[in-house]
């Protein structure tokens, strides 16, 4: 979706909320090389927060949308926004990013703008597998068979949590996570830490990836 007519970003922009950047469609919170995942609710109740940035939103008004016909007590809400404090960093010392208002709802206090393209210092980068390309995102990204794995690899030779690549401004690493067949890199099966280079060839067990680091504005090649 796109912005509204006050350029508030919608449910599937990624955005600004002080330190951190928002990134709805991942569930995600980055900020530097830190990733917070949040369960879906969690996610779609701070997108909510964020189309109307410090005004105050009643907690009638979010339970309705972010629940929309099921019931659920005001409780559920409360720990909603329970779990969102800790993920952001506010603490009872003060309300840097999410403040509750006694009797009324919950408004957002941060400074909130969208990221426009371009604007991120981190590399925009993409594994393909097969036929498949998934986009990495800053911080960890597992490669694996498990059904968490950010890259995913549905073969009994490839580990749960197989190899992990970790996105940062400096660039792209790969590291092994104890896996039993191993992962390859230029023909070497990896022991530590290792910088990744654009057009990489990686042995994911049996499995080939290659990586691909997009320049900026860059957009992805259609397959013939």
């Amino acid at each position: 979706m796109n912005q509204d007519e006050r350029g508030v970003p919608e449910l599937t922009i990624d955005f600004r909320l002080g330190d951190w950047l928002v990134r709805p469609r991942l569930c995600q919170l980055v900020a530097g090389d830190r990733v917070v995942r949040l369960r879906p609710k969690l996610m779609d109740v701070l997108t909510y927060l964020s189309r109307r940035p410090g005004q105050v939103i009643r907690k009638e008004e979010i339970i309705d949308a972010v629940w929309a016909k099921e019931f659920v007590a005001e409780g559920t809400l409360a720990q909603a926004v329970f779990e969102l404090r800790a993920a952001l960093g506010d603490d009872r010392k003060g309300s840097h990013y999410l403040a509750t208002i006694p009797k009324r709802g919950y408004r957002l206090v941060a400074p909130i703008w969208t990221v426009k393209v371009g604007d991120s210092t981190v590399p925009a980068c993409i594994l393909i597998v097969g036929e498949q390309e998934v986009e990495l995102t800053p911080g960890e990204n597992i490669i694996g068979r498990g059904a968490d794995a950010t890259v995913r690899i549905d073969l009994s030779e490839v580990s749960r949590h197989h190899a992990r690549i970790l996105l940062s401004q400096e660039g792209a690493t790969i590291e092994d996570l104890g896996s039993k067949n191993g992962t390859h890199l230029r023909g070497e099966r990896l022991t530590g830490l290792t910088v990744l280079h654009n057009g990489d060839e990686v042995y994911v067990g049996p499995v080939l990836v290659i990586f691909r680091e997009l320049g900026p504005g860059s957009t992805r090649t259609q397959r013939q």
